[in-house]
């Protein structure tokens, strides 16, 4: 068991995340307990991002960021609070709201399959589904170990509909507009990303990139994050990074590849499960399927790309 564990194959299963092999954590976040208002379940994939249980053996390790998904019902909310870092909600399945809050003052945005809102360090938010399906949301918080969020509007200490307003009083909610002179809503705007909004851009190893993170989308703080589209067929050489990056599957199939010392061990993966390739593994990917394949590619720092990718 030792000698598979130690091979190459058994370093790189021991990298994968399934999205099939996990289970729903609904007692993730334990400001909850006791709040049916507040129920939503947890996914752990990197770290634990805003839950305590990061001794939890099936996430892996964290680095420069954490990643999990989050799934709300219908009617629940999360109650405003903020982090030290920034937190990056990725809508995955379902309609979610977002607010974020300015002394009593809420601006709230609705984002779809897709859309994503990075938000800001100590910036007041809440969220919930007020829709007609359950939401899936991917959450990526910029710190392996973040401290506990900090409540600003929670049913345990304020009034619960001022809480499931995100601390806005009666009338004090608007939504976002994106031509507004507010600055508060340029700000929030800025920390959006509309997939639909959004032109890919494609390289000359074949594939497509629209970025979520870092130069062209929401202003990086500790990581960058792209959407990375790639037709059937396509393939790109083995790479290297002196910082961890990960691969998160949104639509089909994409097979990842591990190379050492000439030796190559691969593995296809399918919506919604993971790969985190350490600092110095020389890595791939490639599409086998029919059709086109979207991953979000999260590398550990926010400085530009500077990888070089070429077609294999």
């Amino acid at each position: 068991m030792t000698l598979i564990a130690n091979s190459l194959s058994g370093q790189m299963d021991a990298h994968v995340g399934l999205y099939a092999d996990k289970i729903p954590d609904w007692d993730a976040f334990p400001a909850s307990r006791g709040y049916p208002e507040l129920e939503r379940a947890q996914i752990r994939y990197i770290g634990a991002g805003g839950s305590p249980k990061i001794d939890d053996p099936s996430t892996l390790k964290p680095d420069h960021f954490t990643l999990s998904i989050v799934q709300q019902p219908v009617g629940k909310y999360g109650a405003s609070h903020a982090h030290e870092v920034e937190e990056a909600f990725l809508v995955l399945e379902g309609v979610l709201t977002v607010g974020w809050e300015w002394d009593g003052e809420v601006v709230l945005a609705r984002l779809g399959p897709k859309d994503m809102i990075l938000h800001a360090v100590n910036r007041p938010h809440g969220f919930s589904n007020d829709g007609f399906d359950p939401v899936k949301v991917s959450i990526m918080v910029g710190k392996a170990k973040p401290l506990p969020p900090k409540y600003i509007y929670h049913p345990k200490t304020h009034d619960p509909a001022l809480s499931r307003a995100f601390g806005a009083l009666p009338g004090k909610s608007k939504p976002l507009s994106w031509t507004s002179s507010d600055p508060r809503h340029q700000e929030m705007a800025r920390h959006i990303v509309r997939y639909s909004q959004k032109k890919a851009v494609w390289t000359p190893a074949g594939f497509a990139r629209i970025t979520y993170v870092g130069e062209g989308g929401a202003p990086a703080g500790t990581y960058r994050k792209d959407l990375i589209e790639v037709p059937p067929g396509v393939r790109v050489r083995a790479y290297e990074r002196d910082v961890e990056d990960a691969y998160f599957v949104v639509e089909g199939c994409l097979t990842v590849g591990w190379e050492e010392n000439g030796e190559f061990v691969e593995k296809r993966l399918g919506p919604k499960d993971l790969i985190y390739n350490p600092p110095g593994r020389r890595h791939y990917f490639r599409n086998d399927g029919h059709h086109h394949t979207q991953f979000m590619m999260v590398v550990g720092t926010p400085a530009p790309e500077n990888v070089d990718f070429q077609p294999a």
